[in-house]
């Protein structure tokens, strides 16, 4: 295990030992900040909140802190409140405070304001590691808001700085895949798995690219194997089931898509795959059956013309 795994495991057992007592809460400045990273990281968003409000009470000028509430702001999608508040004065060598203003402006779509930024931090004399981080970041930002153009323009850059970034690579992967280029998609996925060919995400996109090319004999080899490194992942499950039934392996996909539901009872989509490959076989006592678990998990509307068309 790492240090640091031992530093947040020891103080996450601490917060939590003084929250039983009833006792005041006190850390530094960057434990406030690991701990809400930590609760925001498992989806306990009000944790987070909570503690980087506390840290702020005890240390209000602390910019770690003022990062960290600028940042779940914007996972809170209150872009506009994100942007006011990162007016904070700040060294105008921060990068990250930069970054997240970038970030909330890519979400209102403020894209021109984005490249005056983007092209005033770029002019500066960054150190090499900073210049990487910089293009790195502001490509898999741009990535996430589908300008695919801009972000492959960084990512490449990014690449020849470094030619071993899996995580770069998985990008320029995604982004050639959304525009529609599959030969340089294939490219990278196959550039990913020499350098790791063990990679989950490099076998889950050549067996998106296959099932898109409707090679769905390759695409259920390929989220097999994707499942081997990552036994049971929902999307892999989800998507080598599909590849399944548009094979014609209905059977195995039905057994598939039941796995899956008994993972994630709360997948409409998951429903709705199971009933069409029912209604593939005639299965039409299963289909009544299914039907009625959705009502019960969603609720009674389109279930009555679903009914009926059975």
């Amino acid at each position: 295990m790492e240090d640091n795994e031992l530093d947040i495991d020891s103080l996450v057992e601490k917060y939590e030992h003084m929250q039983a007592l009833g006792k005041n809460i006190y850390f530094d400045a960057d434990e406030f900040v690991m701990l809400a990273e930590y609760y925001s990281s498992g989806g306990d968003q009000e944790e987070a909140e909570l503690l980087v409000k506390e840290g702020l009470k005890i240390h209000p000028g602390s910019h770690l802190l003022m990062l960290a509430k600028a940042k779940l702001l914007i996972y809170s999608t209150k872009y506009e409140e994100a942007l006011n508040y990162l007016r904070f004065p700040s060294d105008d060598s921060d990068l990250d405070q930069s970054l997240l203003k970038i970030e909330a402006l890519l979400h209102l779509s403020e894209f021109d304001e984005v490249e005056k930024i983007s092209i005033r931090l770029l002019e500066r004399e960054l150190p090499d590691d900073d210049f990487y981080y910089l293009i790195t970041e502001l490509a898999f930002l741009l990535n996430d808001v589908d300008q695919f153009d801009r972000a492959i323009a960084y990512l490449e850059e990014s690449l020849k700085i470094n030619d071993s970034n899996a995580d770069v690579i998985v990008d320029l992967a995604y982004a050639y895949e959304m525009k529609g280029d599959m030969e340089k998609a294939s490219e990278y996925n196959d550039l990913l798995l020499e350098i790791d060919p063990y990679s989950f995400d490099a076998w889950v996109n050549i067996g998106k690219l296959y099932s898109m090319n409707e090679q769905h004999e390759k695409a259920i080899d390929s989220f097999d194997f994707a499942l081997t490194i990552i036994d049971n992942d929902l999307s892999a499950m989800k998507m080598k089931a599909l590849s399944l039934y548009l094979n014609g392996n209905v059977q195995e996909a039905i057994y598939l898509f039941r796995k899956c539901l008994s993972f994630s009872p709360n997948d409409e989509s998951v429903y709705d795959s199971l009933l069409e490959a029912y209604a593939a076989l005639e299965l039409y006592d299963e289909m009544m059956r299914l039907i009625d678990l959705k009502e019960e998990q969603f609720g009674s509307e389109g279930i009555i013309a679903r009914r009926v068309s059975v």
